[in-house]
């Protein structure tokens, strides 16, 4: 098998209505210079002489990027060695080529199926609380056990927030990322003694420069506290200080089973981290949180409920969950027409 040539297609797929923050909720920096609603993906395709076709995806990004695409034309995808390939973009086809040649799902490469489906929540980003409350009534009606939201303490209405969507909808957990504002430890104590009745997780809620103030919070409050932590190095400091209740791994493949490894030796439940991705991308997270006995906690697979198409053929997610493929590599087809739909060029 030889590759014969690399196709990338640069989509923008719109949010769905109450998913993203109002203006008065938005704010930009260096990395989000612009509304999510921007974003572009790069829909990527690598096609070989044998009529099999890889697919991938590059991660979201904002304004035009023309990139050199790597040296791939014919070259054998079976001579690539899967360890070494992941994280995104032509390497997540270039896996979606070695699991149809070798008729294998990714998850056999990535160690096995623990899991035949993967709870994934309900996500939404900085709000007042009635539009929070009316996300919760939808995503309970949707099938969805979990909620996470986007908030800052600055915002001053967090426990509003989380009373009225425990109101709305009292059977979801309901995910707190204020990415690191809620600034102190006394400041988050403070605001879980208003909230700490219902089920919920601080994720990031302070700065982790100092691993012990996680440590305080997770003995002075019966709220599950949860970094998002991006190395191994990281997972180890955190279990060694009993530091944690659960954690979100960042990284996307290999990083995320070593990470959750370790978590899963201190008996810590760990769940999927993502970019707000398409489809793509999500299945890829999706076949390494299959083979993670201890993904159980609602993993951020959102982008396949959160824009108006996925770009899959078929829904990824149902009642709350996102069901493992078992065809062969990513096992999902793409949705031609929404592509078409959605492209800005190609």
């Amino acid at each position: 098998m030889k590759i014969t040539q690399l196709e990338r297609t640069v989509v923008c797929v719109p949010f769905l209505p109450g998913i993203l923050p109002p203006p008065e909720y938005e704010e930009f920096t260096e990395s989000y210079p612009a509304p999510l609603g921007e974003r572009r993906q790069d829909v990527l395709r690598i096609h070989t002489d044998e009529g099999i076709t890889g697919l991938g995806m590059s991660g979201p990004y904002f304004g035009d990027r023309d990139e050199q695409p790597p040296d791939l034309i014919g070259k054998n995808p079976l001579d690539f060695e899967p360890r070494n390939l992941g994280g995104g973009g032509y390497d997540i086809a270039l896996l979606d080529l070695i699991g149809k040649a070798t008729g294998l799902p990714l998850y056999r490469f990535f160690g096995g199926k623990f899991q035949d489906r993967v709870l994934v929540d309900y996500w939404i980003a900085r709000m007042g609380p009635e539009a929070s409350a009316a996300a919760a009534k939808r995503a309970s009606e949707l099938g969805f056990h979990g909620i996470k939201i986007k908030c800052t303490i600055d915002d001053g209405n967090v426990a509003d927030r989380v009373h009225a969507m425990h109101e709305a909808a009292p059977s979801l957990r309901i995910v707190l990322d204020p990415g690191h504002r809620f600034h102190t430890v006394e400041q988050a104590l403070a605001l879980a003694r208003e909230i700490e009745a219902y089920d919920i997780i601080f994720e990031d809620p302070i700065p982790k420069d100092n691993i012990k103030d996680y440590r305080r919070l997770k003995e002075e409050t019966s709220i599950l506290i949860a970094p998002h932590l991006q190395n191994p190095r990281q997972v180890i400091e955190m279990v060694y200080l009993e530091a944690v209740d659960g954690i979100n791994v960042a990284p996307s493949d290999w990083g995320f089973l070593d990470m959750a490894r370790i978590a899963d030796a201190a008996d810590i439940p760990v769940w999927q981290a993502s970019n707000v991705d398409l489809g793509i991308f999500d299945v890829f997270r999706l076949h390494a949180s299959a083979a993670t006995p201890n993904c159980t906690l609602g993993s951020d697979l959102c982008g396949n409920f959160v824009h108006e198409h996925s770009l899959l053929a078929e829904p990824l997610v149902q009642d709350g969950y996102a069901i493992v493929p078992d065809k062969p590599g990513l096992g999902v087809e793409l949705d031609e027409e929404a592509v078409q739909q959605y492209t800005l060029r190609s």
